[in-house]
């Protein structure tokens, strides 16, 4: 038995789904099934995000290797590696706050 699901979605997305779906062969119908029988019988969803950074995301790419090659960066091995760190850290500012009273 057949049944119908109603979804939400903006014209501009359907339509590029729809356009994706006929490249492969299908309708959007067909891919949504599939793509629902695939979740069902898996147990989960693999998706691939294929999207352009936008201008901020690119911007702050590149701080982000300037500050790796300039050594502004400290790397961890493991949370608690880390977590230590930061603990010793907010001690030495505790100590530092205490000391300028």
């Amino acid at each position: 038995m057949n049944t119908t699901i109603h979804i939400k979605t903006d014209t501009k997305t359907r339509d590029n789904a729809k356009k994706v779906a006929e490249e492969f062969g299908f309708t959007l119908t067909s891919l949504v099934n599939a793509l629902l029988k695939q979740v069902a019988r898996t147990k989960s969803l693999n998706l691939n995000l294929e999207e352009k950074p936008n201008k901020y995301m690119i911007k702050a790419l590149k701080k982000a290797e300037e500050d790796v090659k300039a050594g502004k960066v400290i790397s961890f091995k493991s949370g608690k590696e880390a977590l230590d760190y930061l603990r010793k850290e907010i001690s030495d500012e505790k100590r530092s706050k205490n000391a300028s009273k």
